[in-house]
């Protein structure tokens, strides 16, 4: 009645239109914004509570959680091979080798990736299984016992919880991981969907400068076992958050079909009545699947890795999405900021020639600007677009690795100029690329694939890193800067690629964003929903 149009009205009042990318918009008053088709216009409006909550616990559930992970075990690693040493002698009477005992760490440390991988790969069916909601708590049910049992393995005089508790974390962050992409991307409003998604990047970045700093105090024979357990509060917090918000309306239709029922849900996130004209864009998504959607369904994900074979020109649209996005990802890896992050201190000593303490110093510095530097994105990814921030990103990466081997190879007069191109080189994918590629991919995809291609392609991604990250350091240790130039080629050759191929979402529905690759195929198809 009356009350509902002056609610929508007030609603409305607080939104920017925005015609871009659909199409031409109808005139209005000066003094409101009437709206004849919710397609015509873009939600640019204050985020509602309940997205702000969703995007918490999402960062403290996800991004948080693979900062710390990555980085408790770096500080105390001194005491824990101790502890690890003591442990074995204590059972079998003798010292393990020192070969034995850089085997236990590396299998130690590479738990992380592989659980996480497995994670990824589960998420898919875990979010069709419990819903994106439920995926979430049952993945704060994994970290919980993950924490616990890592800070129990001293006081247990046993080594093997460290390992039991490093696969339960690392499986339930690589699901969350899966499912915090998704999640995010089905229920925030489109003009605002970049900067919620990119908050991950900032936690991430939170996660890892908190554990670093928390293992200044606990980086003792006594205290590194606590260094785990400042996680459950924040586990636990995020579990409350997750049952204060809805599922995703995608996630409802899938497990029960109520189009009501997710409406509300939807209303809820983009904060605005249940009958709200914009939900009808979003949803209309969701309604049915197409027949290439269900060709799609029936085939499985397998058609992603077909180069060949696939006569239907809108299969072979989507299947280049996929690999787009996969691209981006990949892309990221190999600009080093992800790898040379992880071995900071190793470059700053060992290949620029500072002091142990003079790099650690230089490493948690750039950790500490990371932070702010991550904040870039989220308040401006929507309005610069992805493309942008892609390019810029790859760009300063080949002109900061240039400096950086320059600087190398000159020597110790110029040390300090490999700083801060190394410095530029991490901050620079932090504010761009890092964070762009964690959703750029769930933007190229329909709804209905959008599960298990982002499952697949981040375990791609994962794969990818795993080698580079484990490849660089001996690679580093024997060439020293030259290794420098696996970033280098790799950087460029994704740079033209992407300039070529890749397509801007920022406010656009993936019907559109398949269209514009479409377009650049010259194929005469057309999507729509």
């Amino acid at each position: 009645g009356m009350h509902s149009k002056i609610t929508e009205t007030t609603q409305l009042s607080r939104c920017k239109p925005s015609p871009d990318y659909y199409g031409t918009a109808s005139s209005s008053s000066s003094s409101s914004i009437s709206i004849t088709d919710s397609s015509v216009w873009s939600l640019h409006c204050m985020p509602s509570l309940t997205i702000c909550t969703l995007t918490v616990a999402l960062c403290i559930s996800g991004g948080f959680q693979q900062g710390y992970i990555a980085s408790v075990l770096n500080q105390p690693y001194i005491y824990i091979e101790s502890f690890i040493n003591d442990t074995i002698h204590e059972r079998i009477g003798i010292h393990p080798s020192e070969h034995a005992l850089n085997f236990i760490w590396s299998s130690l440390n590479i738990m992380f990736p592989i659980a996480s991988i497995a994670g990824q790969f589960l998420a898919a069916w875990a979010c069709r299984r419990f819903g994106r909601k439920g995926t979430a708590l049952l993945s704060c049910l994994l970290y919980l016992p993950g924490t616990i049992l890592s800070s129990l393995a001293e006081p247990a005089r046993s080594f093997e919880l460290l390992f039991l508790g490093r696969i339960l974390w690392s499986l339930a962050n690589g699901i969350n991981s899966v499912n915090a992409t998704v999640w995010i991307v089905e229920c925030a409003p489109p003009s605002i969907r970049g900067g919620m998604a990119a908050m991950q990047e900032f936690s991430m970045a939170v996660g890892s400068l908190l554990c670093q700093s928390l293992g200044l105090p606990f980086s003792t024979p006594s205290l590194w076992p606590l260094i785990f357990l400042p996680n459950v509060p924040l586990v636990l917090i995020a579990a409350l958050l997750f049952l204060l918000v809805p599922d995703s309306p995608t996630s409802i239709l899938e497990r029960e079909g109520d189009m009501d029922k997710a409406r509300h849900s939807l209303a809820r996130y983009y904060g605005v009545s249940a009958n709200s004209p914009l939900l009808d864009d979003e949803l209309s998504t969701n309604k049915k699947k197409s027949k290439i959607e269900q060709k799609t369904d029936n085939e499985g994900i397998s058609w992603i890795f077909n180069p060949f074979g696939l006569e239907d020109d809108k299969m072979r649209v989507i299947q280049q999405a996929a690999w787009l996005g996969v691209m981006v990802k990949i892309a990221y890896v190999f600009t080093g900021a992800r790898c040379l992050r992880s071995y900071s201190t190793f470059v700053l000593h060992y290949l620029s020639h500072f002091t142990l303490d003079a790099a650690s110093l230089g490493s948690w510095i750039i950790s500490a600007i990371r932070i702010p530097s991550t904040l870039i994105p989220v308040f401006f990814v929507d309005r610069i677009g992805r493309r942008p921030l892609i390019i810029f990103s790859l760009i300063t990466t080949l002109f900061s690795l240039a400096i950086l081997i320059t600087s190398i190879m000159v020597g110790n007069e110029m040390k300090y100029a490999s700083f801060v191109s190394f410095a530029v080189l991490l901050l620079v994918n932090a504010a761009g690329l890092g964070s762009v590629s964690r959703f750029y991919a769930a933007e190229l995809v329909p709804r209905s694939l959008l599960l298990e291609a982002v499952s697949i392609l981040a375990g791609l991604e994962a794969f990818t890193k795993i080698v580079v990250e484990f490849a660089f350091f001996p690679v580093a240790n024997v060439i020293g800067v030259y290794s420098l130039l696996i970033f280098v080629v790799p950087s460029f050759v994704f740079l033209i690629a992407i300039w070529a191929l890749c397509p801007e979402t920022s406010g656009r529905n993936v019907y559109q964003v398949l269209n514009d690759i479409a377009n650049r195929k010259n194929l005469k198809v057309s999507f729509t929903p």
